[in-house]
């Protein structure tokens, strides 16, 4: 497979900037996702990759060779969309053969790759089958074997589970994962869904108005945001994201002021905060649990989902707050409960909405 380098990429369209100074490195037979809201410019920078948009500047480097201006049959790549742009007068075995016949490749090895793909795509017994008569799993996966067949460098994905429902898209989420150790290959796949993100990634490119907020392991991203956006962005249910003033400073961190009438002293080092600053305070539903103490919330809504019970309400002041809490949990809408934080697990967003650096200290809840 490839590695591949995106080189200070930038996008305008007419006077609307739309990409600013993209900078990655994709590992060679890495899984990389490109994840952020409708309208923040990962398809656009997939596109460029794959050479169906122009960059305004900048390099892309496939496997150490610059193909910034290369055609996209010269750049060694192969691309699922959104749509499964099939042939339905085709069957599955012409669908999926189909770029091999454009490059008029012999018969015997045609066949042998058609074969090979369709096996890892547990699509073997449906070769004579036609769209039409297939489900939107299987139509998904031929367009995915016309991809392998063509032994590309780099397969890109456009949200290609988009059209599928709720229950399809998990399974194909495997599916996904699995055909990328079985090909061992280099693979970067757009989404808007943190989920997917989470769940296939080796490393996520969170993306925000053009620019690269964030470039981690899911499990960076999570316990380590970088910005309030990373933060609230990653993670199901969203965090929380509390208002609050420093009142005091210690060795043990400052000491938060939180919306509501709570103090918190948080381990994190105030580099760019001082008394009297105004900050968020992130803490995950995930992190409280019920007390006798703590903040208070009234719930509104109530969700059971079996295993845990996802609550919807607000502190003091009307910020609002979730906490995902067991599944049997004692709460009921309409009632005001109790929650308690570890302070350690809070994450704390000055007035720019950078991360403060954590503490090694354990912190105190007041």
């Amino acid at each position: 497979m490839a590695t591949l380098d995106l080189k200070a990429i930038n996008k305008s369209f007419g006077t609307a900037k739309v990409l600013h100074d993209i900078d990655l490195a994709i590992q060679d037979r890495e899984f990389v996702v490109f994840v952020g809201p409708s309208g923040c410019g990962k398809s656009t920078l997939l596109r460029i990759i794959a050479g169906l948009e122009e960059a305004t500047s900048g390099k892309i480097v496939i496997d150490g060779q610059d193909v910034s201006t290369a055609h996209p049959v010269d750049r060694g790549i192969s691309m699922v969309f959104q749509s499964y742009a099939l042939y339905p007068h085709l069957t599955v075995f012409e669908n999926i053969a189909f770029p091999l016949r454009v490059q008029k490749l012999q018969p015997t090895e045609l066949n042998a790759r058609v074969a090979k793909a369709a096996e890892i795509l547990q699509l073997s017994d449906k070769l004579k089958l036609k769209p039409g008569q297939l489900s939107g799993g299987q139509r998904q996966r031929v367009a995915i074997g016309r991809s392998i067949v063509r032994n590309p460098k780099v397969f890109l994905f456009d949200e290609p589970l988009s059209n599928l429902d709720a229950a399809l898209r998990g399974d194909m989420r495997v599916e996904l994962s699995q055909l990328h150790r079985e090909l061992d290959a280099t693979m970067v796949y757009v989404t808007h869904d943190q989920v997917e993100a989470m769940t296939m990634a080796d490393r996520i490119v969170v993306l925000n108005g053009g620019k690269v907020e964030q470039f981690g392991t899911p499990m960076e991203l999570y316990h380590h945001p970088a910005t309030k956006f990373v933060a609230s962005f990653i993670g199901q249910p969203n965090m929380n994201l509390v208002p609050g003033t420093i009142k005091e400073m210690t060795p043990d961190g400052p000491v938060v002021a939180l919306a509501g009438g709570h103090t918190m002293t948080i381990p994190v080092e105030a580099t760019t905060a001082h008394v009297g600053s105004k900050v968020e305070v992130g803490i995950r539903p995930e992190d409280v649990d019920l007390g006798t103490d703590g903040l208070e919330v009234s719930i509104r809504v109530l969700e059971r989902l079996g295993g845990a019970s996802i609550t919807y309400g607000s502190i003091g002041d009307g910020t609002a707050f979730r906490a995902s809490l067991s599944g049997n949990a004692p709460v009921r809408e309409g009632e005001t409960v109790h929650l308690t934080v570890d302070p350690a697990a809070c994450h704390v967003f000055d007035a720019d909405g950078r991360v403060l650096r954590r503490q090694a200290a354990p912190g105190l809840v007041a």
